[in-house]
This record gives structure tokens, sequence and C-alpha cells, in this order.
């Protein structure tokens, strides 16, 4: 990607991303739907809607994550938020290959070794009589059936159930009972969190026994604060 106002250049491929913190949750969130909807034109009248459910999909929840985001709400943007969520459950089965277990697809590879030994059988049975064009025709009809069952056992045994996407449907009303949810933001902990520690590290002796100095440093401070507090 080019350099972009408020953009970290990127120095690695998205497969190489091995933890995404949350600069680049927010930088990916601006250009996402962007790359998914131009990787997906064209395919194949068949690939088509669930090219299109893909997109929906994707496009329903970055929607959700930038209401999300917002510092402050009111009942018309709480009902966007239901309404991106709503369509993000729509349309969310399309990724349910790419959620297929270990399990799920040993069990895919087995269905796939039974009916390739049934193609085999049906050809053995035909070869005498199948012209070299219907011997073509049949395998193609063989390979689309074996790659749909493949995928439809897939399906069956994987699932998107799990703690991040459930805690979605909670967000709203948690905004309802207590405000924007950017106030809960960890960001100012991490940041407080680091400046005490170098500002810990920055008073000690730099030596092996640096934590103990460093507790007792931030506990002098907070002694401080507290005795101006009550003066």
């Amino acid at each position: 990607m080019p350099a972009y106002h408020d953009l970290t250049p990127k120095n690695m491929s998205y497969e190489e991303v091995s933890q995404w913190n949350g600069k680049e949750m927010k930088e990916m969130s601006q250009y996402l739907l962007g790359v998914v909807t131009q990787s997906l034109q064209g395919g194949s009248p068949a690939q088509r809607p669930i090219f299109n459910h893909a997109i929906e999909c994707t496009w329903a929840l970055l929607e959700f994550y930038m209401y999300v985001r917002s510092k402050s709400h009111h009942a018309a943007t709480l009902s966007y938020m239901e309404d991106a969520l709503r369509r993000f459950h729509t349309f969310k089965d399309v990724f349910l290959l790419g959620q297929a277990g270990k399990k799920a697809k040993a069990k895919a590879n087995a269905l796939r070794m039974e009916l390739v030994k049934k193609r085999k059988v049906a050809e053995e049975t035909n070869a005498e009589t199948w012209m070299p064009s219907k011997k073509r025709r049949e395998m193609n009809a063989w390979r689309d059936y074996i790659s749909h069952e493949m995928d439809v056992s897939k399906e069956l045994d994987a699932d998107l159930n799990f703690p991040k996407i459930h805690l979605m449907s909670h967000w709203v009303e948690q905004i309802r009972r207590y405000g924007a949810l950017e106030q809960y933001s960890a960001e100012r902990h991490e940041q407080t969190h680091k400046t005490n520690l170098k500002d810990g590290w920055n008073a000690s002796n730099h030596n092996l026994n640096y934590l103990p100095q460093v507790i007792t440093f931030q506990g002098s401070i907070l002694c401080f604060e507290v005795r101006e507090l009550n003066l």
C-alpha cells in the first residue's frame, strides 16, 4: 500500500501477521472492504451469490465496528448497530468453510476417498460403452459432485459459535446502560502502564533488582498523589 494519511506503512503481507493490535485493526478496517470487493469481482454464475454474501457480511461487520467506536450514541445509531449486526449474522455462514477444524477436514477427506472409489467403479463399469466425450462429461460431473459434497460436509461440522461473536450481541444493551464504549478503551490504561514502568525504570539503578525499585518508586508517587488529594 502507498503512504497515506493516518495509515502506517505495512512491512508484511496479510497472511504474515500473526497477531493484530488495536492500531492495526483500526487501520485495516479502513481498506478491508475495498480489498475484499475488488478481490471478489467476476467469478462464475455459481460463485457470484457466494461472493456477494461475503462482501455483504464484511460490509455489515465493518459498519457495526465503526458505530461501536463512536464517542457518543443516540437511538438512531443504536438502531443502525442492531441492523448491521443482524445483516452480519444473516450472511456469516458464507465463511463456515474457513472455520472447519481438523476433525471436520478429516471427515470430509474420508468422504472424498469414498466418493472417489464410487467414481472409479462407475468408470470401470461403463468403460466400454462411454465415448470419450461422454467420459469427459461424466468425470467433470463427478469432480463437481465430490467438491460440493466435501464443502457440505465441512459446513455441517463447522460453526461460528465462539465468545467474540456472541459478545457483540450484548454491546448495544451495554451502551444503553453505561454509555459509549470508547470510555472503556484499554489504550489509556496501556499508555499509563507504559509511562509508569518507564518512569520507575529511569529512577532505578538499572541493576538486576530493578523491579522492587520500580514498585517502591510508584508507591511513593501514589502516596504523594493521595496526600495531595486529601489536602
